[in-house]
């Protein structure tokens, strides 16, 4: 494939989209970087001199955005002053985010999952490893705009690290998990049926809801 003469963020983002178009379609080791460069129409050596190695690439495209997102998210919260925060708004936003991003990227995370239990790949073990403590930061911001905007009312008898981690967690099992939670014969539900129903169980439980 002929190369263009592009910018250095225009080629990150080539190979970007690239890669996780392949890493989704044939797996992590199923893709080679030289197919990556071949089909963005961007050199090899330009690939390793953004991402070091494929392993760095795969990191990148899983991690960019989700920091997108947090980072994101929670510039939206803090340019509103948290007397006008609304319960229901901020859960839902939450939610919806997230489980974008989770269902966008859902096959790299199981990659991910997979190789932080078997640990049979070192490189992929690693870049799990590093991703949890990215996932982390995440999780500390969400409590962070979770208590700047629950205090002293809606989320006071919350328990923050808990509540968000129970929230990302539901998320992420609903996508992850799918095939074992709406096995085949019976009737999967739809987005936003899904994001509904987790809104509402994180802000008023299972029985304890509003009329």
């Amino acid at each position: 494939m002929r190369r263009t003469r592009r910018g250095p963020s225009e080629n990150q983002e080539l190979l970007l989209k690239t890669a996780h178009r392949l890493f989704t379609a044939q797996g992590y080791h199923g893709t080679t970087t030289k197919q990556i460069a071949d089909e963005s129409g961007v050199g090899e050596p330009v690939l390793f001199r953004h991402f070091g190695s494929k392993a760095g690439l795969f990191e990148a495209a899983i991690l960019k955005p989700f920091t997108e997102f947090v980072t994101d998210w929670a510039a939206s919260w803090d340019r509103r002053p948290p007397s006008s925060t609304d319960a229901l708004v901020i859960t839902r936003s939450f939610v919806k985010g997230f489980y974008a991003v989770v269902e966008d990227h859902r096959d790299l995370l199981r990659t991910l999952v997979a190789a932080r239990v078997q640990g049979a790949d070192r490189e992929l073990e690693r870049i799990s490893a590093e991703f949890s403590e990215h996932f982390a930061d995440g999780l500390r911001v969400m409590r962070r705009i979770l208590l700047q905007h629950g205090e002293p009312r809606d989320y006071q008898h919350l328990d923050p690290p808990l509540t968000v981690a129970v929230a990302c967690g539901s998320v992420m099992s609903l996508l992850l998990l799918d095939d074992w939670l709406f096995p085949g014969h019976e009737r999967r539900p739809g987005k936003s049926r899904q994001i509904n129903e987790l809104t509402q169980m994180l802000l008023h439980g299972i029985a304890h809801r509003a009329g």
